[in-house]
């Protein structure tokens, strides 16, 4: 049985050097049990990996949109056609940067965000895939279950 999380999206820092001068700036972050999704995954909150569809700053309809695929309402609006809910996307809002995704499930009670990986042009990269590959460094994570009704609840929390 996997270990059920809790699920908490908030704000971060992200850092990076633009044009030589080094950057900060606030993004939305998910915290699972308290701890950033992206110290997880072993990466770092920078131009590549600041995107979110769960962005307060995001125009409203492009908002509505990432909250229903959060919640499974819609298919994922992921560039690739791959149907994985983009977690994180480069500041620049195309998926063909690369990004961070993983497959949705809702199973009963639970949600599961199964392959918790980097993705491109050429599909969501194994671990194996990744240390033999250019793309950045990450830590995949095979399946993370949260609460489905805590899950929903801070969703729209977050909305809110």
């Amino acid at each position: 049985m996997t270990d059920i999380r809790r699920l908490r999206i908030g704000r971060t820092i992200a850092h990076d050097h633009i044009d030589g001068v080094a950057r900060q700036w606030g993004v939305t972050e998910f915290f699972i049990d308290e701890r950033p999704l992206a110290e997880l995954l072993g990466i770092e909150r920078d131009l590549l990996h600041c995107g979110t569809d769960l962005d307060p700053n995001l125009p409203p309809p492009l908002r509505e949109r990432g909250l229903d695929a959060f919640l499974g309402r819609v298919a994922a609006p992921n560039q690739f056609g791959s149907g994985r809910l983009v977690l994180y996307r480069c500041h620049c809002g195309s998926d063909y940067c690369g990004v961070v995704s993983c497959r949705l499930q809702y199973d009963g009670d639970r949600v599961l965000w199964h392959d918790v990986t980097f993705e491109d042009d050429n599909g969501a990269l194994s671990g194996e895939q990744l240390s033999s590959s250019a793309v950045p460094r990450l830590t995949p994570v095979a399946r993370i279950a949260f609460d489905r009704t805590q899950y929903e609840q801070e969703a729209k929390r977050h909305r809110a």
